[in-house]
C-alpha cells in the first residue's frame, strides 16, 4: 500500500451552474437505471477543471453508512464524470481507483484526463471519492503534534493525536464501516444509478486492492482491469514494509555503484548511510530551518524515524530517487537541511490531502488482525527502517474502532477478467512480486515490469498511457505492443555538483 506521505500530484476543482438529473451523461441515453426514491437519483453539475478537455460533470450519491442495516446515516459520495469526447461513445466506463489508502480519486482527474486522454476518446472515465476520502466523508486527522515547523516532524502516529482525531471523527462516522469491501459495495450502487452495464476498472496501489475486491464480488460487471503497483489479498502491512523498503534501497545503492558519474561522487554510499542511521539511532540532528511559507527560520530536530521514513517515500518517485545519493551524502557531512526540506514539503501535503483516518479504518481492519509481532521484528531486523513505520500503525490501530474483513478475505482473487498488471522495478511499496503472485490466479492476465520504474507514475508517460488504452480497446492481453517500456530510461543521478530537483510529484 502507498506510503501516507506521498501523493502523486495535486490539483484542485472548481464547481459551477446548475443542478442537472442525469439519464444521459454525454448526451446520449444509458441504459434503464432500476427505479429509485428520489433522494437516490445521481445528481451532477456542470463544472470545470483546470486543463481538462471537453465537458466535465459533478456530483455526488448518497447511500447508506451502514450499508447492512440500511437505516440512520446517510452519505455523500463525490463523482466526478468525465464524459467521451466522441459522441459515438462505447458504453462501458473507466472507473478510477485511488491509492492510500486515503487518497481523493477526483483530486486527481487532471492527471487521469490526461494519462487516459485516448481512452477517453471514446468512453467517460468515472472518479468517486470513496467512502472516507476527499469530500465523501472524509476521515481526516490532524496528527501534528506540538508548534511551529517542528510538528511536521514528529512520529507518523503519535498516540495522543491519534485518540483525539478518533474521538472527534466519531462525531460523525462510525469507523469501522469505512472498509473497502464495503466501499466497492458502494461503488458497485454508483455504477448502477449513473447506467452502467458493464465497466474497466484502473486501481494504483491500494486501489488495485480495491479494484481485486470488487472483481470478487462483482464479476459480472467488469470488463476489464488494469492495475498498476499491486498489493495482492495476501499483503499484510506490517510484515512487509521493511523488507519491500530495503529492497528498493538495494538496488539503489547497486545502481549508483554501477554509474559511474554517481560511484565517483559517492564511493563510500552505504557505509555513509549506516554511519548517519546509527548517529541518528544514538541522538536526533538538530538543524535550523526556513519555513518556505513564511521564511522564518526555525530549530527542528531529525529523528531515525524521520530520516528513514522519508527516504523512503522519496524512493517511490524517479525523480526523487536520483537525489537520495546525494542526499545521505550530505547527511553524513551533517547536513541535513536538503532532506529535510523535502520532509517538510511530504508531510505538509500528506497532513492537507490525505485522509489519515480513512487509511487506519482500512488497515485497522485489513491488515493489523493477521499482523505478528514477532514477524514485524524479524523482517525488520537489519533494514533502514527496522520495526519503527510498523509499530506506528500497530500502535494507531489499538486506539482506533475496527471493522471486520469477510471471511477468505486475504485469499487470491481468480478470475478470467482481462487483466493487465503494471510494477515499477525498484518500487519499496508494491514490489513486483506482489503483482507475479496476483497474476498466477489470472489466467487472462499480463505483468509488465518496467526496469527503471518506481511506485509513482514518473517517467511512464506516454508509453504506458499508450499501453494501457489499447489494452482497454481490445478488452486483452494478447497482441499488446509492450516495447516502449525497454526505452525507459533511469534517470542521471543528482551529484552534490548537480543542481536538486525540486518536483516530488
Amino acid at each position: 500500500m502507498r506510503n501516507p506521505l506521498f501523493r502523486i500530484l495535486i490539483s484542485f476543482i472548481v464547481l459551477f451552474g446548475a443542478n442537472i438529473l442525469v439519464e444521459s451523461i454525454s448526451g446520449q441515453k444509458r441504459a434503464a437505471v432500476p427505479q429509485q426514491r428520489e433522494s437516490h437519483r445521481v445528481i451532477l453539475n456542470p463544472c470545470r477543471i483546470p486543463k481538462v478537455e471537453g465537458e466535465v460533470r459533478c456530483g455526488t450519491y448518497e447511500v447508506f453508512e451502514n450499508r447492512e442495516a440500511r437505516k440512520g446515516r446517510r452519505i455523500a459520495l463525490k463523482i466526478v464524470v468525465l464524459p467521451a469526447l466522441n459522441p459515438q461513445l462505447v458504453p462501458d466506463a473507466l472507473f478510477i481507483l485511488a491509492g492510500g489508502p486515503g487518497q481523493a480519486a477526483t483530486d486527481n482527474a487532471e492527471f487521469f484526463a490526461s494519462t487516459f486522454a485516448n481512452a477517453r476518446r471514446m468512453r467517460d472515465i468515472v472518479l468517486v471519492d470513496q467512502r472516507g476520502t476527499g469530500s465523501s466523508n472524509p476521515l481526516d486527522c490532524d496528527l501534528r503534534a506540538g508548534s511551529g515547523l517542528q510538528r511536521y516532524f514528529g512520529d507518523l502516529y503519535p498516540v495522543d493525536a491519534v485518540r483525539r482525531c478518533r474521538e472527534q471523527l466519531e462525531q460523525k462516522a462510525e469507523l469501522r464501516l469505512y472498509t473497502t469491501p464495503i466501499a466497492m459495495d458502494d461503488l458497485d450502487e454508483i455504477r448502477s444509478a449513473l447506467g452502467y452495464e458493464r465497466i474497466n476498472l484502473f486501481g494504483t496501489s491500494y486501489g488495485t486492492r480495491a479494484a481485486l475486491v470488487y472483481m470478487r464480488r462483482y464479476p459480472n460487471r467488469v470488463r476489464s482491469v488494469i492495475l498498476k503497483g499491486v498489493v495482492p489479498m495476501s499483503l499484510i502491512l506490517p510484515h512487509v514494509i521493511a523488507r519491500y523498503a530495503q529492497r528498493s534501497l538495494d538496488l539503489l545503492f547497486a545502481d549508483c555503484a554501477a554509474d559511474e558519474p554517481c560511484r565517483r561522487a559517492f564511493p563510500n554510499l552505504k557505509q555513509e548511510f549506516q554511519v548517519v542511521l546509527n548517529r541518528l539511532g544514538r541522538e536526533t540532528a538538530k538543524i535550523k530551518l526556513s519555513d518556505p511559507s513564511t521564511g522564518e527560520v526555525e530549530p527542528v530536530e531529525i529523528s531515525r524515524g524521520l530520516f528513514a521514513t522519508t527516504l523512503r517515500s522519496l524512493l517511490q518517485n524517479v525523480n526523487t530517487t536520483s537525489q537520495v545519493p546525494m542526499l545521505i551524502h550530505r547527511a553524513f557531512d551533517n547536513d541535513f537541511v536538503p532532506v529535510a526540506r523535502l520532509a517538510l514539503t511530504l508531510r505538509r501535503g500528506a497532513a492537507d490531502l490525505l485522509s489519515s483516518g480513512m487509511f487506519l479504518s482500512v488497515v485497522c481492519a485489513e491488515d493489523i488482525p493477521l499482523t505478528n509481532p514477532k514477524v514485524v521484528a524479524r523482517e525488520g531486523k537489519g533494514t533502514f527502517l527496522d520495526d519503527y513505520y510498523a509499530r506506528q500503525v500497530m500502535q494507531a490501530s489499538e486506539i482506533w474502532r475496527c471493522g471486520q474483513r469477510p471471511r477468505g478475505y486475504n485469499r487470491p482473487v481468480r478470475s478470467n477478467i482481462p487483466v493487465l498488471l503494471i510494477s515499477g522495478h525498484l518500487d519499496p511499496a508494491t514490489p513486483p512480486s506482489g503483482a507475479a503472485e496476483t497474476a498466477r490466479y489470472l489466467p487472462n492476465s499480463l505483468h509488465l515490469v518496467i526496469k527503471n520504474g518506481s511506485h509513482s507514475y514518473a517517467g511512464l508517460s506516454p508509453c504506458v498511457d499508450n499501453i494501457m488504452a489499447a489494452f482497454i480497446e481490445k478488452k486483452s492481453v494478447k497482441g499488446l505492443d509492450t516495447s516502449c517500456i525497454n526505452q525507459i530510461r533511469h534517470l542521471p543521478f543528482v551529484t552534490t555538483e548537480s543542481k536538486p530537483r525540486e518536483n516530488i510529484r
